[in-house]
């Protein structure tokens, strides 16, 4: 499991300013994240903001 908690990058900054509901449904999906932006697209769909 990737450890978004203790990134030291943009990435992690931005998981560990999610709400923990998001933050608990992206450790439970096993979703890997290359980027950030993937990050963002995945908390809106969790969120019900995708475009």
């Amino acid at each position: 499991m990737t450890d978004y908690y203790h990134m030291n990058n943009a990435m992690g900054a931005y998981f560990r300013t999610l709400p923990k509901s998001v933050q608990e449904s992206i450790l439970q999906s096993g979703v890997v994240f290359r980027t950030e932006t993937d990050m963002r697209r995945a908390v809106d769909h969790f969120r019900g903001t995708a475009h």
